[in-house]
């Protein structure tokens, strides 16, 4: 295996930290309920701390590794994420829990940022295929950790030994990053905090990142939200309506590894509308189909179309800003991920106030939206 297939394969490894990160809230909530008697809001308290702890990693982690280097910053990332999940098993008292939260957020977050970073500056000829490739191991944490801790639960084991065998089974991608070689920083001289929020100011980073605001936020709200969708509509039990976030994740995470070799051959342009053609087509499926099969079905095929987006953003990010790839991925992700947060906050609200049939329309305009924007990307920054 050459250095850089070695480097990528051991990014991705870390990459699967994060998958674990953005689903460990709701893997182990039973445990929370059930051992310190928390209720929904703790919960919902402890979920908006590790969406805090995200933020956070992800705006500070691009000035900080193009000084500091990649290596040392994944090293810590990776440290927070296991001593959070640790930290779970032997806090002291149920109100240190939810700082634990942040801890792993702000891990994951940084993860999140370095292992995209990374990816672009070894790939830099075709970064939103090997982007897309990268996905695929995220897909892997997140769908995979809540599925080891169902058999391990269903074994005999309990929670605290689960989240034990957890934090050790993440100790091999730390020993693998102690080991390889990574690139080396770029800079000198740390970015000043006025150089560093002047980027908040320049129009490719504003139009890409609106982007990634609106496909984040779509890309969260499907999982969330289409559960309850399906419960609603179709009058089956909660159980059977969860297949909802197993087939948006599976073939979000399957289409990424299309993406990777098709996006080496193919316009990255013409993927990603053709992709967002397909969402919304999905979304129409989704919407108007008359069973649950078909309704499910179309679900399975808005996670193909939301595929392409972030790794073919974060491509053009890092082609438009060559020597500000980290401090430009720092401030888009972080912006994607506001968007998260915003987005899936007023849909919340608007389907309290006018009903689940509004999901297809919120998931249409969004995506609309992204459309438009996309020709804004074409014009402003691929031309240029």
């Amino acid at each position: 295996m050459d250095t850089r297939k070695l480097q990528f394969f051991v990014t991705g490894l870390v990459m699967m930290l994060f998958g674990i990160t953005m689903v460990v809230v709701g893997t182990i909530n039973d445990f929370l309920t059930s051992t310190y008697q928390v209720d929904k809001i703790f919960i919902g308290f402890c979920a908006s701390m590790l969406t805090t702890g995200i933020l956070v990693g992800s705006f500070t982690f691009g000035a900080i590794v193009e000084f500091y280097g990649y290596k040392p910053i994944m090293i810590l990332g990776i440290l927070f994420v296991i001593m959070g999940i640790e930290g779970i098993i032997y806090a002291p008292d149920v109100s240190v829990i939810p700082y634990l939260f942040l801890l792993i957020g702000v891990g994951g977050g940084v993860i999140n940022g370095v292992t995209n970073l990374i990816v672009a500056i070894l790939y830099p000829e075709n970064a939103g295929a090997w982007i897309s490739l990268l996905g695929v191991f995220y897909g892997v944490g997140a769908f995979g950790f809540p599925l080891l801790t169902s058999i391990l639960l269903n074994s005999g084991l309990n929670y605290q030994a689960i989240l034990f065998i957890t934090g050790l089974v993440l100790v091999i991608p730390l020993v693998f990053v102690l080991f390889v070689k990574f690139p080396a920083p770029k800079r000198e001289k740390p970015v000043k905090m006025r150089e560093y929020l002047g980027f908040f100011t320049k129009p490719a980073i504003i139009i890409i990142g609106l982007v990634l605001f609106f496909q984040s936020a779509v890309e969260a709200i499907l999982p969330t939200w289409a559960p309850t969708y399906l419960k609603d509509t179709f009058h089956v039990d909660y159980a059977r309506a969860l297949y909802a976030i197993t087939v948006s994740c599976v073939s979000i995470a399957l289409t990424r590894l299309f993406l990777s070799q098709l996006l080496k051959k193919v316009s990255s342009f013409k993927v990603l509308l053709f992709s967002l053609l397909i969402a919304m087509a999905g979304i129409l499926i989704m919407g108007l189909g008359p069973t649950f099969w078909v309704s499910l079905t179309g679900i399975a095929i808005i996670g193909v179309g939301l595929a392409a987006s972030f790794p073919v953003m974060l491509d053009y990010a890092a082609d438009a800003f060559p020597g500000y790839t980290g401090i430009v991925f720092s401030i888009v992700i972080g912006i994607a991920l506001v968007g998260n947060i915003l987005l899936n906050l007023l849909t919340g609200y608007i389907l309290q106030l006018l009903g689940m049939s509004m999901l297809s329309v919120l998931l249409i305009l969004f995506v609309s939206i992204i459309i438009a924007l996309l020709y804004a990307v074409k014009y402003k920054i691929i031309k240029q």
